[in-house]
């Protein structure tokens, strides 16, 4: 016997006892072993399986006929016989297999197999049901009921939270969480100077109505929909998709429960007489990529088209990776090809071709008006009305006058009837052209047939399948039509055991870095299991059917049902929230990822924020909601070396510089230069990867946008009366930390501000080369060295780790 084997039982004669007080969870232990290194050759995919065996479904692990396993008893039981035998040609997994089990491993599946081997479906598979609120010990530092679930977790893990971070800390992480931008030094001290209770949560509520929230919020919604100003691909040309995201942040300011909001965007055209909004609302399933390239075969784009939407709803929905069974049936879900099929079905009858055949545009398209263009186009077409109905008078009395056909053409009285009608008609038209359009769903009269795709090729046809969802999740409910809207609202019914989960560990995300399940994107069986599964389920749970009374935060639902604003105040009012980030090294140690929430989290800002927060902090920001994007400053020759000088990139001027991130153009092939670590915007993303890299610092310091920011903020405190150098420095500090600078550095800071004076007297043409950078002009009556010499100074408060993190 070899020394491995040997190393294996001993763990397991040893283990035997050490862990006996937790019963084996198939779900929670077992399935993620069998997951990570056995299903690819044992699992649901057909083509790929084995030894015709499955080990992710009990009837084929069970069988009566050659069972692999026999519960209660692991040394009759050949799947443990296979992972302990030392004969290479029957160890499992196959001695030449990269995957290897370690003897814990090996342990588990031993105990659950003596344990009785109960079954079991993957968790996130299984309806989410409210857990009871566990005990804890430290009754005064919960605060509602998600410190609950965390303390419980703590104190098994015997921990304790952090305590509350500082107020000024805490009044800038939430109001940069809810709105994207830093507090008003106005605001902070306000909140400092408001002991009374409740002073956190008004200062919350205040947050949750603002127009900023929708803007702060919509960012993410518009890496999830792969929302962008041009269509990709070589020549990425221009479309009008900017109305679809004005209604996302209309709908988040509003409150909309997420359940409409679900429907809205999957299915809004399908509603009874729906709304302009509604079907601007559909055009989530439109911010796909479009191909217009030539030679492109139209119906192959439209097949792209079609997977992309069964691909998007999975992940944005469900957090599933449906692109695995495009080709054939998943390797570690319980998803065959035909479901992903069946799935399709519900988008492969919008009426598309697959040609860009509008411009940067393709059908279907609407046009769309306000109600003042409304009233209009109604009176032209009413004097259209009128005018044809007089044309058609005037022809028919002059074919009472007029025995000849031609007599009546020419008919003076019939020739102006018919120029006024048509007159009229163009009137209209010309009218109606100038109204904007956008892309949005439409379904075609007759639907059309849905095959199964051989290799996913859009030519090479399978079985024909009709409209249906995994076997696995929940069923539609009965009598429910083949139309998006039934799809939409199987994803919003209460037993859908992922649309919650997936929300909110979303929301989570957005909070803490990460989310609850760390794999956003991947809620499947090669997914992370949850820090903390009772949490997410009551997470789950009180966002489809709320319990907690906050009355500040009701939507539009008589039961408060799928309520956002509701779940991220629980959130944010938490005592989990509201722990301070100071790293002790013990714990980081013990918990480098913080996934165990003993401390706040701390991490650098998005980029988007970074620049957001140095256009607030300078005075420089322009807050108008809406509108079309917006191109602001960058490098020459950025998209002409990425079209091949085929587009040019004109900046704008005046306010449009200003304006918040969100709203900055973004080309498909090449996005905005001065963001980084950001979703590139072709396909569905619900996680951007955070980097860290030289070339952020150089963006930060160096690029038009932050030099103008640290010159207007320079400006900004120089303006202020009877100030010393150091009362200066300290609000310039104020506005980006929310704190008070410390005497040491107060002192470093006005020691280079001495240094800066002298630097820029030596040089005055370098002093007023720095503060001519950018579009806005110097304020003339300030002297330049001062400007010049406190612009150096407010870079690097821009660019201090604690003005570009998120303590």
């Amino acid at each position: 016997m070899g020394k491995p084997a040997i190393a294996i039982i001993l763990f397991i004669l040893l283990a035997d006892g050490a862990f006996a007080a937790e019963p084996v969870d198939f779900s929670r232990d077992v399935l993620p072993i069998l997951s990570d290194n056995c299903l690819q050759c044992h699992g649901p995919d057909q083509k790929s399986r084995e030894a015709d065996l499955r080990l992710d479904e009990k009837d084929s692990t069970l069988r009566t006929k050659e069972p692999i396993v026999v519960p209660g008893q692991s040394g009759k039981s050949e799947l443990f016989r296979r992972l302990i035998t030392t004969d290479s040609d029957e160890v499992m997994p196959p001695a030449d297999s990269p995957r290897k089990l370690t003897a814990q491993q090996i342990d588990v599946l031993k105990r659950w197999i003596d344990e009785g081997a109960t079954w079991g479906k993957h968790w996130a598979f299984v309806a989410p049901k409210r857990p009871a609120l566990p005990a804890v010990q430290k009754e005064d530092w919960v605060r509602n009921p998600i410190d609950r679930f965390v303390l419980a977790r703590l104190q098994r893990e015997k921990l304790s939270p952090s305590p509350m971070t500082r107020r000024e800390t805490l009044i800038r992480r939430v109001t940069l969480d809810l709105t994207g931008l830093p507090p008003t030094p106005e605001e902070v001290a306000a909140f400092l100077a408001d002991k009374s209770p409740g002073a956190y949560e008004r200062v919350v509520d205040r947050l949750l109505k603002s127009s900023r929230f929708g803007e702060r919020m919509v960012w993410d919604w518009l890496d999830a929909a792969r929302y962008a100003d041009t269509n990709g691909y070589q020549g990425d040309p221009t479309r009008t998709m900017y109305f679809w995201r004005d209604w996302v942040i209309s709908a988040l300011n509003g409150n909309m429960p997420f359940d409409q909001f679900t429907i809205e965007q999957l299915a809004g055209d399908l509603l009874a007489n729906p709304s302009q909004d509604q079907l601007i609302a559909t055009g989530f399933h439109r911010n796909h990529m479009i191909n217009g390239e030539g030679g492109r075969i139209a119906e192959e784009s439209r097949v792209d088209y079609v997977q992309d939407r069964v691909e998007t709803t999975g992940t944005v929905w469900m957090g599933l990776t449906f692109n695995c069974c495009r080709c054939h049936d998943h390797k570690y879900d319980p998803f065959l090809q035909k479901e992903y099929y069946q799935i399709s079905a519900y988008f492969n009858s919008v009426d598309e071709t697959g040609r860009n055949d509008a411009g940067g545009l393709a059908n279907p398209i609407i046009r769309l008006s306000s109600p003042k263009q409304k009233q209009q186009l109604q009176k032209l077409r009413t004097a259209e009305a009128e005018a044809n109905k007089k044309r058609d008078e005037v022809i028919k009395q002059a074919r009472t006058r007029l025995d000849d056909a031609k007599k009546v053409d020419a008919d003076p009285q019939v020739v102006a009837a018919k120029k006024e009608a048509e007159a009229a008609k163009k009137k209209r038209e010309g009218y109606e052209r100038s109204f904007s359009r956008t892309m949005v769903m439409r379904d075609r009269a007759k639907p059309r047939d849905t095959f199964m795709l051989v290799r996913g090729a859009y030519n090479k046809y399978g079985d024909k399948v009709t409209h249906g969802v995994p076997a696995t999740l929940p069923p539609l409910a009965d009598g429910a039509p083949a139309n998006r809207l039934a799809l939409a609202n199987w994803l919003v019914d209460p037993a859908h055991p992922l649309t919650a989960r997936v929300t909110v560990n979303r929301f989570w995300q957005m909070f803490f870095g990460v989310g609850l399940v760390k794999t956003t994107e991947n809620f499947g069986l090669q997914g992370d299991t949850p820090s903390h599964p009772q949490l997410l389920d009551w997470l789950a749970t009180e966002f489809i059917s709320p319990t907690v009374a906050q009355p500040s935060v009701k939507n539009s639902h008589a039961d408060n049902a799928w309520n956002v604003k509701h779940m991220l105040r629980l959130i944010v009012t938490s005592a989990t929230y509201r722990q301070s980030s100071i790293v002790k090294p013990a714990l980081v140690e013990r918990d480098p990822e913080n996934r165990l929430l003993a401390r706040g989290s701390r991490f650098r800002l998005p980029s988007w924020m970074i620049r957001d927060q140095a256009l607030a902090a300078s005075g420089l920001l322009v807050e108008k909601v809406g509108g079309p994007p917006v191109k602001g400053y960058q490098p020459t020759g950025i998209w002409e070396e990425a079209t091949f000088g085929k587009i040019r990139y004109q900046q704008d001027k005046g306010e449009a510089l200003y304006r918040r991130s969100l709203y900055q153009f973004w080309r498909r092939i090449v996005g905005p230069t001065i963001f980084f670590d950001v979703a590139r915007r072709q396909t569905c993303e619900v996680k951007v990867a955070r980097t860290n890299t030289p070339l952020h610092a150089l963006v930060t310091l160096n690029d038009v946008t932050y030099v103008e920011a640290a010159r207007a903020l320079a400006q900004r405190i120089l303006l202020t009366p009877d100030q010393s150098d150091a009362a200066r420095i300290a609000e310039a500090f104020r506005r980006l930390t929310a704190r008070e600078p410390k005497p040491l550095e107060l002192a470093v800071f006005t020691g280079r501000l001495k240094t800066l004076r002298e630097h820029y007297k030596n040089d005055p043409a370098a002093a007023k080369k720095l503060i001519a950078v950018g579009e806005s002009k110097p304020d003339e009556e300030l002297d330049a060295t001062e400007v010049a010499a406190f612009t150096g100074i407010t870079t690097i408060i821009l660019n201090l780790d604690e003005t570009i993190t998120k303590e």
